[in-house]
C-alpha cells in the first residue's frame, strides 16, 4: 500500500479567495451610495425665487420691446416704469387677458396712468392720491394671466395726443413649485416644514460618515 504523507506546507489561496473581502467591502459602499442618492432625490423641490422684471415707459416706446419665452415664469412679475420726462406726458399699459385680440374686455386689465412724478406735500404725502410713477403686474393664473404669450398694448397720452404700440410678453409655467399643494399654516410651521429635508439629510450624512470607517475595518479583518 502506498502513503501520501503531508509535507506541512499549505498552498496559497487563490486568487478568487483574496479579492472577495474587498467585493464585500466596494458592495457595502456601493449600498451606502445609492442609499445616499435616492434620499437627495426625496427631498421636495422647492419654488424658484420670484423677480420682478423692469419694463421702462419712455417717449418712444417701451425698453425692451418685449420679453422672449424663457426668461419669466408664473408668480413673477413686470415691474412699469414711467421715465418720460416730458411734462404731463403719461403712460399706461393695456394687457389682453383672455386673447381675445382686444384690450378693453370684461377679463383684461390695465395699469393705472403712470405720470414721470408725483408732487409732495409739506408732509412728504402725494398730493395726489391716485397720482402713481410705477406699477407691479403679477404674472400667475391667480391674476388672471395664463402662461403664454400676453398681448400688451402700451399707451402714451401727452398734450391731447395719443398714441399706441403693441409689444409681447411671454412666460411660462413654474415646473418647481411642488410644494404648492401641500398643507399651509402659519408662517413659523411652514418654516419648520422646509427645514425638516434639510435636517433628515444632515443626519443621514453624519450617519454614513460614523459608519464607512466601521464597514472598512471590518472589510479589512476579513
Amino acid at each position: 500500500m502506498v502513503r501520501c504523507e503531508s509535507t506541512g506546507r499549505r498552498e496559497p489561496a487563490g486568487h478568487v479567495e483574496a479579492i472577495a473581502p474587498l467585493r464585500r467591502g466596494v458592495r457595502r459602499v456601493r449600498i451606502l451610495t445609492v442609499a445616499l442618492s435616492l434620499l437627495l432625490l426625496a427631498v421636495p423641490a422647492a419654488a424658484h425665487d420670484t423677480k420682478e422684471y423692469t419694463i421702462i415707459l419712455k417717449e418712444d416706446g417701451v425698453t425692451p420691446d418685449g420679453v422672449s419665452s424663457g426668461v419669466l415664469v408664473s408668480t413673477d412679475s413686470l415691474f412699469f416704469y414711467n421715465v418720460d420726462s416730458r411734462e404731463e406726458a403719461i403712460h399706461r399699459v393695456l394687457i389682453d387677458a383672455d386673447g381675445d385680440g382686444e384690450f378693453e374686455g370684461v377679463d383684461d386689465m390695465a395699469t393705472a396712468w403712470l405720470s414721470p412724478s408725483c408732487e409732495l406735500n409739506e408732509n412728504g404725502d402725494k398730493a395726489d392720491p391716485n397720482c402713481e410713477v410705477t406699477e407691479l403686474i403679477l404674472l400667475d393664473p391667480s391674476n388672471g394671466l395664463l402662461p403664454g404669450n400676453i398681448s400688451m398694448l402700451h399707451q402714451i397720452d401727452h398734450n391731447q395726443s395719443l398714441t399706441e404700440s403693441a409689444f409681447i410678453v411671454s412666460f411660462s409655467a413654474d415646473q418647481h413649485t411642488v410644494l404648492d399643494n401641500l398643507p399651509t399654516g402659519s408662517e413659523e410651521e411652514q418654516s419648520g416644514g422646509n427645514d425638516l429635508p434639510v435636517l433628515i439629510l444632515m443626519v443621514s450624512l453624519v450617519g454614513i460618515v460614523t459608519l464607512l470607517p466601521r464597514l472598512m475595518d471590518s472589510t479589512e479583518d476579513e
